[in-house]
């Protein structure tokens, strides 16, 4: 009669304990016994829709390949991919319909910093963990419970072009032209940092407003200036404009602008006029036979539609490579965070990733308790203007510049 008795506590303590752990599971915004919801919040529609659709196939290949090896931790992902038109209104518009209506438990990429600043205090809000790409150095200086930046920071790569430069040439007279915008505004104040780091300064600034197609008054504000180097915090159509503007000009100045330009398209707009182009960016071009890319490659292969994709050479294969960074970053945090899922256990698990090995992609990924940035450190790529594609003139390092 005892030994029932004990039989039947059993009994009664394990489904207790199931039933707690259904409770639990139902919750917790974004989080089931079989799978977790997950966004990805990119560009199809604004000024920067040529961006979006590769860093969304590289989650939808991610995800597709993680759900058919049996998910994460017995969780499938279920990924929502919304539109969010990169710009401040549009981006709250989406970040509010994936947070309030599809309820996830995470944003892991959001693609522009003027959006990511404006829809923050809504992920704070709701515990939604954030990861910005083209973080704010706000989000990191000093730091924010629920932002994680798994590669460096517009900031970060503005110093690091600024350095590059005057590490050459001490003498170097440098200019900007940048977006008037959150992410203009951080590689200015990035140049600006690592020119005075270097005891120098620029020499001309010129913001252009969202849109601009024609620079002719910026160049010539350059060329009045006299400089011999000017830094682009722009994005692919207003860096081609440029391009094409300095030909037209028959000037022989140097340009060296952010990651978001260095994809096969820029070859396609401005031809060999790209010859040169310089950029800092913390991805290594996807032609390199790393063992990152070729992993990577690989999944496509079998997960995606690489005719479309990384098998077609004017394809903006650094974008799908940024993709696969983030939401790799969310993944290996979420591997961490270990069954017991929900939004203090995803921060402590980002927290506890620690040198993953990205096979030579990028800088290895770590997070900490202090460190939400995983990295500062970015690669120098130069335009083969003839093979229509860039190549590492310097090798992946951080800037000096103080970053906080």
């Amino acid at each position: 009669m005892k030994a029932r008795m004990e039989w039947w506590c059993v009994v009664l303590a394990v489904a207790l304990c199931l039933s707690l752990g259904s409770a639990w599971a139902a919750d917790v915004r974004g989080v089931t016994d079989k799978e977790v919801k997950i966004a990805c919040l990119v560009d199809l529609s604004g000024p920067g829709k040529y961006g979006g659709p590769p860093i969304a196939d590289a989650f939808r290949d991610y995800v597709a390949w993680v759900n058919d090896t049996g998910g994460i931790n017995g969780r499938k992902i279920n990924l929502i991919v919304e539109d969010n038109g990169i710009l401040p209104t549009t981006t709250m518009n989406a970040a509010k319909k994936v947070i309030l209506k599809d309820e996830v438990l995470a944003i892991a990429m959001n693609l522009g910093s003027a959006g990511a600043r404006a829809i923050l205090p809504l992920c704070e809000e709701n515990q939604v963990v954030l990861m910005p790409h083209g973080a704010n150095k706000e989000f990191y200086s000093p730091g924010n419970k629920w932002v994680f930046v798994p590669h460096t920071v517009q900031f970060s790569m503005a110093s690091r072009a600024v350095e590059y430069i005057l590490g050459k040439n001490r003498k170097a007279r440098i200019g900007i032209i940048y977006q008037d915008d959150d992410f203009g505004k951080e590689g200015l104040e990035g140049a600006r940092a690592a020119a005075k780091f270097m005891k120098t300064k620029l020499v001309a600034e010129a913001p252009y407003k969202t849109g601009t197609i024609d620079f002719t008054p910026h160049m010539n504000a350059m060329k009045e200036a006299n400089v011999d180097t000017i830094v682009l915090w722009t994005y692919l159509p207003q860096s081609a404009a440029i391009i094409k503007q300095k030909v037209k000009m028959g000037w022989d100045v140097q340009l060296i602008s952010n990651n978001t330009t260095g994809v096969p398209p820029l070859f396609a707009l401005t031809g060999e006029a790209a010859d040169g182009y310089m950029l800092v960016t913390p991805y290594a071009p996807g032609h390199m036979s790393l063992p990152g890319i070729k992993r990577i490659k690989e999944i496509n292969a079998k997960y995606g539609n690489p005719a479309k994709t990384l098998g077609n050479p004017m394809y903006p294969d650094y974008l799908y490579l940024a993709g696969w960074g983030y939401i790799e970053a969310m993944g290996q945090g979420l591997r961490k965070a270990g069954r017991n899922l929900n939004p203090e256990t995803l921060v402590k698990g980002l927290e506890s990733v620690k040198n993953f090995d990205m096979g030579g992609l990028s800088p290895n990924i770590t997070f900490g308790p202090k460190q939400h940035v995983s990295s500062f450190s970015s690669l120098v790529l130069k335009a083969d203007g003839k093979a229509k594609r860039f190549v590492i003139i310097d090798s992946i390092k951080a800037p000096r510049t103080p970053q906080k």
